[in-house]
């Protein structure tokens, strides 16, 4: 008897361990923390023992180094979804791109990782077909291409009157009125980007040149007695030239040459590319400087 009671309490002992483990109660919860990241349990390799939230993950070695800006977002700003789901390298896999695809994807060119302030200036405007020269270039952005809300940058590379009309219809009260000499509104034709003094009105040269010696960057009218009224018609013929007025010494040199006059059509017709030797009388006159 003794020896089937022995039997029969061991059976009883074991029976709970040959069960199995015990089973949940219905209805209680699971307090077993939750693993943060599902696909990956080797902790080490971006934690560390001082600190759960100090993460030491080598990320350069994904061939993304983080740099500026991006070495202080969390990393689930970027992984929302897996560790192990690839995600693009390129700028517009994380990006929204405000330009809406004007400017191409590689945002690299204009901004970097340090701050998304842009390094589009001047110098970098070169690259396109509207380079800022002179005055341009302390120009800001706003006023050709809109407000700050224009950022795609959209609008086409302007002309000069679409920004100098009001320039242009203000010349009506000087002394060359450019509509009534029917002068061209592609103003770099005349002028240079720093500033409006000193144009150069290219079809002079045909008829008198200007463009270097005695006579260069002399203004209009220190040579015109006026040009009201003037109209580009491609002849060499405004009888407003007054040579005279700065060479009325040098008719005192001229009596022995056949046919001189002291007067303003005569030298022309002497010295047509206004150079001493021209027509052989020997122009001789003061040197004249820039204005």
């Amino acid at each position: 008897m003794t020896r089937a009671w022995t039997i029969a309490a061991l059976a009883l002992a074991a029976a709970p361990a040959l069960a199995g483990p015990a089973q949940q109660p219905r209805n209680v919860p699971d307090l077993r923390p939750v693993p943060p990241h599902a696909d990956e349990t080797r902790c080490d390799r971006c934690h560390t023992t001082e600190g759960w939230s100090d993460v030491a993950f080598a990320h350069e070695r994904t061939g993304f180094p983080l740099r500026g800006a991006h070495a202080t977002v969390t990393c689930k700003r970027c992984h929302a979804v897996s560790f192990t789901q690839a995600i693009g390298r390129d700028c517009l896999s994380c990006h929204r791109d405000v330009h809406e695809g004007r400017l191409g994807g590689r945002c690299a060119g204009c901004h970097d990782e340090a701050s998304w302030r842009t390094r589009f200036d001047a110098d970098a405007h070169r690259r396109g077909n509207f380079p800022l020269v002179g005055r341009h270039a302390f120009l800001p952005c706003e006023e050709c291409h809109g407000d700050r809300r224009d950022r795609g940058f959209a609008r086409s590379t302007p002309a000069c009157i679409d920004c100098h009309r009001k320039d242009y219809e203000r010349t009506r009260a000087t002394a060359l009125d450019h509509i009534a000499a029917g002068f061209s509104t592609a103003c770099q034709q005349c002028h240079q980007p720093w500033r409006f003094a000193g144009a150069f009105f290219a079809q002079h040269e045909a008829c008198f040149p200007i463009a270097s010696g005695r006579h260069a960057f002399i203004r209009c009218l220190a040579c015109h007695t006026t040009l009201a009224g003037f109209a580009i018609t491609g002849a060499c013929s405004t009888n407003t030239a007054a040579c005279t007025r700065c060479h009325q010494a040098t008719c005192a040199h001229h009596p022995q040459v056949p046919g001189f006059a002291c007067a303003d059509r005569k030298c022309y017709e002497c010295h047509p590319g206004g150079a001493a030797g021209d027509g052989g009388g020997g122009l001789v006159g003061p040197r004249r400087t820039k204005p």
